[in-house]
């Protein structure tokens, strides 16, 4: 009896470490479905998922994008940087990296910055994260907010939705920005990630 139940502890054990390794690889790699590449809003603002230097180089000349918005953050240890920002500078087009998570809202100025691209930057726009389900769905649900006149239960609809790959019980903190989103000028001058409403969005300890 107690060597089945060493067996099945050990292979218990083996599972467990097998899903942590996958969980690792995941979280580090660039694993997608698919490109999830939409176009959202024609000529103006596109969505995807991290693309590989090659279909990066063809979206770009494709649909002629003139600023990319990365929401994965640029840290210079990560591989993919290097080739996405060689294929932007080839094609002379804007690289705004952006540090947004998948569990929690944005941190305060880094939400600014992505308003204040909306305002400002050149047209078309792609925005991708890893997978481009979560933190492209919250963007590009605020876009179409902003530019397309989407009312917000339709945007959260259509673009934080399963057909993108966004599982809501998984990363619930994407809808709730957008539910709590009051307009630029809120984005700009109010929003707060670490007020009363919103500290159950922050990374534990951020606030404190």
């Amino acid at each position: 009896m107690g060597s089945k139940m060493t067996k099945k502890t050990k292979w218990t054990l083996g599972i467990i470490i097998f899903l942590c390794f996958a969980a690792y690889i995941y979280r580090t790699s660039v694993f997608r479905i698919s490109k999830n590449f939409v176009e959202v809003d024609p000529g103006k603002f596109y969505r995807s998922a991290q693309l590989d230097p090659d279909e990066l180089d063809e979206a770009v000349k494709k649909y002629g994008i003139k600023t990319v918005i990365s929401l994965r953050g640029a840290p210079q240890n990560s591989y993919w940087v290097p080739d996405e920002i060689r294929v932007l500078k080839e094609n002379k087009v804007e690289f705004l990296p952006l540090s947004w998570t998948s569990d929690y809202f944005p941190e305060d100025e880094e939400f600014r910055k992505y308003i204040r691209a909306l305002q400002t930057a050149e047209r078309p726009i792609l925005v991708h994260c890893k997978t481009g389900a979560d933190r492209t769905g919250e963007a590009t649900a605020i876009y179409t907010m902003e530019f397309m006149g989407v009312p917000k239960a339709r945007a959260i609809e259509e673009q934080l939705s399963f057909r993108n790959y966004h599982v809501q019980a998984l990363h619930p903190a994407k809808r709730a920005l957008v539910e709590a989103y009051q307009g630029m000028d809120w984005a700009l001058n109010i929003y707060r990630r670490c007020d009363p409403q919103n500290i159950q969005w922050a990374e534990p300890g951020h606030c404190q």
